[in-house]
């Protein structure tokens, strides 16, 4: 591989090193408001959402874990699939309307923190 492409490479991974610590920071600070309304709203009786509250706490890594959580209940019950709604019910109520803007909080910083992880393992990769 000629030297261009390695330092274009390094740069994107520079890059996405560091856009992925700025979502996670959002994640840990500005969103988090946001997730934890999305828990009080999607938890009801014998849903997981109230139990994993208790148990991660409200420290970093409760933090993370916790918006892991609701993002993944947020997308599973967007899934057209009988089996990942069953599976989004088990966390949460999944009739649950949610504001846009609220959801948005909730969804996109962990998006783009599990896609600059794809691009650091892909530039890793071309290293």
């Amino acid at each position: 591989m000629n030297d261009t492409l390695q330092i274009t490479a390094a740069f994107i991974g520079v890059g996405a090193l560091g856009l992925g610590l700025v979502s996670l920071c959002i994640m840990l600070t500005l969103a988090f408001s946001r997730v934890s309304k999305i828990e009080e709203r999607i938890s009801r009786p014998g849903t997981s959402a109230l139990e994993h509250r208790k148990i991660w706490g409200n420290d970093p890594l409760g933090r993370l874990m916790r918006s892991g959580y609701v993002f993944t209940f947020l997308v599973l019950r967007s899934v057209p699939s009988s089996r990942l709604n069953r599976s989004a019910a088990k966390i949460g109520d999944v009739s649950t309307q949610l504001p846009l803007r609220m959801t948005l909080w909730a969804v996109v910083p962990p998006l783009l923190l599990y896609g600059c992880f794809a691009v650091l393992l892909i530039v890793g990769l071309l290293l």
